[in-house]
């Protein structure tokens, strides 16, 4: 989704509960987030709302058997992300920091007139996250980022974006939460509400809604075993500056820029250790596209607002509705077992 990553999934603040319940609860340990600034070669992440806070999260994403919508030209596509941030905590409690990002795609062409598209994201986020009373706290995120080809790479290539989300305790234990997402993006500003709750349900089950772009529900099933489902809405635009267009781009997001990526999937995370985990998310890939449009003045019908390219060089169009599967490793601190100590 336009906001930050255009992935609103990737802007929302995966350390939410664990923000408020470091704030927040007398009994829970304060040791845990001064050590990891301290360490100040660990970078930590945070993203979406969780009952978790990762220290480290490498992601790959595998499509088995994905083709285009209008041909089988796709012979393969990869993405791959490593996302980590650094924090530091002021003496009142509040916490600011920095959340370098990386993301890179890969879509392989089987068609011999068309080349391989490439793009990658780098991103360098400055969040705070501040607890005004007992019942109030923000978390703000402003989001400078490079998303391109990395060809030719000139100023609009860069975006910035924006991120707020509000949290009201309304009891222990639950939350609720809204703000905004914004993005200066290729085709103009994209501003977006938000709104939803953040629920420890009890000891096993948590659940955390961010509407219209997340969702998760997450069950403990053993010490080293947790499982659930999550949705997440997302969707980004890159400048190219190998295409031979004047000022082109590739969108992920359609004409009318409404049509999100879109991924339900379930998700297993096994324990190796009390930090290092595996995960596996294994789901589908909804309205996924890749489309070429530019703003070059000449192209196209006269009065046309986004011009479609028709004869790019590069493999683009819609991908096939598809199963896919996300693997990765995370570094990750649990605020329920630091409560517990």
């Amino acid at each position: 989704m336009p906001g930050l990553t255009h992935t609103v999934m990737a802007q929302f603040p995966e350390n939410s509960f664990i923000f408020k319940e470091m704030l927040d609860r007398s009994r829970m340990k304060k040791s845990l987030l001064p050590i990891l600034i301290l360490s100040s070669l660990i970078p930590f992440t945070a993203l979406y709302a969780q009952n978790f806070l990762n220290v480290l999260n490498v992601r790959y994403y595998l499509q088995p058997g994905v083709s285009m919508q209008d041909s089988g030209s796709l012979g393969g596509f990869q993405e791959f992300r490593i996302e980590t941030a650094l924090p530091y905590e002021t003496e009142k409690g509040n916490t600011f920091g920095l959340k370098p990002q990386y993301k890179q795609i890969h879509l392989q062409s089987d068609d011999s007139s068309r080349e391989d598209l490439k793009l990658y994201t780098l991103k360098m986020p400055v969040f705070a996250f501040v607890k005004w009373n007992n019942k109030w706290s923000t978390y703000l995120e402003i989001s400078p980022k490079l998303n391109s080809d990395m060809k030719d790479v000139e100023a609009n290539h860069y975006q910035i974006g924006a991120l707020n989300v509000n949290y009201l305790k309304w009891k222990e234990d639950f939350y609720w939460q809204f703000g905004f997402v914004y993005n200066q993006d290729t085709y103009g500003p994209f501003f977006m509400p938000l709104l939803g709750v953040d629920w420890k349900m009890d000891d096993r089950n948590y659940l955390s809604i961010l509407f219209p772009a997340y969702g998760i529900y997450e069950r403990r099933l053993s010490e080293k075993l947790y499982a659930g489902f999550e949705i997440e809405l997302s969707g980004e635009t890159f400048r190219l500056g190998g295409s031979g267009y004047e000022n082109s781009y590739i969108s992920q997001l359609g004409e009318k820029k409404l049509t999100f990526l879109t991924e339900p999937h379930l998700f297993l995370d096994y324990y190796m250790s009390q930090h290092w985990v595996l995960f596996a998310k294994p789901g589908f890939r909804l309205f996924q596209k890749y489309e070429h449009y530019t703003d070059e003045a000449g192209y196209g019908n006269p009065g046309e607002t986004y011009k479609r390219i028709t004869d790019s060089p590069y493999l683009e169009g819609r991908v096939k509705n598809t199963f896919y599967f996300e693997c990765g490793l995370a570094m990750r601190f649990r605020y329920d077992e630091e409560t517990a100590e």
